[in-house]
């Protein structure tokens, strides 16, 4: 019996499939391998090769600083100029990118000094999101993306913005009655104020370290009195001890002539340890900086 043969076949129960059909499933699957790859797709990479905020418990500050090495792994972009890999968490809420000043990605944002009510920083873009935490007037924030307005609803002219490490702030809500909450600052300036007994002036005070982990090799030394500027936002561990990023703004013996960057313990109190830096207070220009009469936790109808 001589076989019969039908190009159109699609019978995949009795595995029997015509030219046809597999001609159309090779030109899709084509297509989609022809489709160039997204420039901000995610790629893993060892914590050894970047900082990470996730941090092990320590077993509290003993005088010096140790830490077993992290052995986990988290994502990075490669691509970040679009921020399109930011969260903009739940609920979802209508809107669209927008242009604030002189905004961008790694710039420092300061809370407006008269402000009558803290800066409330939520999980999402909108303004239902989760309330994770709130600032005082003068504190300072890291831009981690571009900033959107929100185009629909009781909210609609609200700008919001993604700030370091995590989180969404309110950085200007003039448009729906409120008060523009971020004005444009510098990094933020802080001086050693810790002495190592015995070291004396000019003693190595604090260690500056490559990286974020507490037992990372060590790239040079600050001594009481010195200056630094803020190069990232403070990371708080679980134990209460304090990390920052920083960029050495004094030269002398203490870092053999050089200016350093690296990570620094800005405050161990928490652990039983010192306090190692005091930021150099920004006064706020104008002349409502004073913050008489402000009344802490007030919202306005924006919703912060």
């Amino acid at each position: 019996m001589a076989a019969s043969f039908d190009s159109a076949t699609w019978a995949p129960e009795r595995r029997e499939y015509g030219i046809l059909h597999m001609l159309i499933c090779r030109e899709t699957l084509q297509e989609e391998l022809d489709k160039p790859a997204p420039s901000n797709r995610l790629k893993a990479v060892d914590t050894k090769q970047c900082g990470s905020p996730i941090l092990k418990p320590s077993r509290g500050y003993a005088g010096k600083e140790t830490l077993p090495a992290l052995d986990f792994e988290i994502e990075v972009y490669e691509d970040d100029d679009a921020a399109s890999y930011i969260s903009e968490g739940e609920p979802l809420e209508s809107s669209e990118q927008i242009n604030l000043g002189k905004s961008q990605r790694g710039a420092w944002w300061r809370v407006r000094g008269n402000l009558r009510e803290d800066l409330v920083i939520r999980s999402g873009l909108s303004l239902s999101s989760a309330e994770v935490h709130r600032a005082a007037a003068g504190e300072v924030f890291q831009q981690k993306g571009l900033p959107r307005v929100i185009t629909a609803g009781k909210s609609s002219g609200c700008i919001r913005m993604p700030i370091q490490p995590s989180g969404w702030v309110t950085a200007d809500a003039s448009r729906v009655g409120g008060p523009q909450y971020l004005i444009r600052t510098h990094a933020p300036q802080w001086r050693v104020v810790y002495q190592s007994p015995g070291n004396g002036a000019g003693g190595k005070d604090v260690i500056v370290r490559e990286g974020i982990e507490l037992d990372s090799e060590a790239v040079g030394n600050l001594a009481c009195g010195d200056l630094v500027e803020q190069a990232g936002p403070v990371i708080r561990r679980p134990d209460g001890i304090t990390r920052m990023q920083v960029n050495s703004k004094t030269i002398n013996g203490t870092n053999g002539g050089h200016r350093v960057s690296g990570w620094v313990t800005s405050d161990a109190s928490a652990a039983g340890g010192p306090e190692f830096f005091k930021l150099i207070p920004e006064v706020e220009n104008g002349p409502n900086h004073n913050n008489k009469g402000r009344r802490r936790g007030q919202p306005t109808q924006s919703g912060n």
